[in-house]
């Protein structure tokens, strides 16, 4: 039986930025602390990093000015920026049918997941399989019986309209 806490280390973040002569320093080296989006949820989420805009702002430290994100901006996306984070999924986990609006690029780390479209089909992605999810409703169903660890990166889209509907962020028991 597979444990009811992830088996996967925490992940350990390096962020590298500018010195005032203009060279790259390490501005953070640290392991990040767990979140759980549900306070009974065993699942934990690590948001890795987050801008603002696109294109991004990378020159704030020269400023004394660099603000980590993660930190101060909590959020499922961010609407003009990016969005950096991994999931663990314990067995027999659900994700409940949401959408953002944004194109996620996710690759599975370690483990199989499946992805459930809200036209009913599933997918089944393994390890080292990528997924780009463009402004979908989508669920995540663990049904196997390891651990699951997925990463992505979520980067705003343009809203789509179909006939006559702008379909907006959305999310069903999240």
């Amino acid at each position: 039986m597979a444990s009811q806490t992830s088996p996967f280390p925490p992940v350990r973040r390096v962020v590298t930025g500018h010195s005032l002569d203009g060279t790259a320093v390490v501005m953070r080296d640290e392991v990040l602390d767990a979140k759980f989006w549900n306070p009974a949820s065993a699942n934990p989420t690590y948001d890795l990093y987050r801008t603002d805009e696109t294109p991004a702002a990378v020159a704030e430290e020269l400023n004394g000015g660099w603000v980590d994100n993660v930190a101060v901006k909590p959020g499922l996306t961010s609407p003009e920026g990016s969005t950096f984070r991994t999931f663990d999924l314990a067995p027999g986990s659900v994700v409940p049918m949401h959408g953002t609006v944004t194109i996620d690029y996710g690759v599975i780390l370690k483990g199989e997941i499946t992805m459930v479209l809200d036209d009913g089909s599933k997918t089944v992605l393994k390890e080292h399989d990528v997924v780009v999810q463009r402004s979908t409703m989508h669920a995540w169903r663990n049904e196997s019986s390891e651990w699951t660890r997925m990463l992505f990166v979520m980067l705003p889209a343009r809203k789509i309209t179909v006939d006559g509907k702008t379909l907006e962020e959305e999310r069903q028991g999240v």
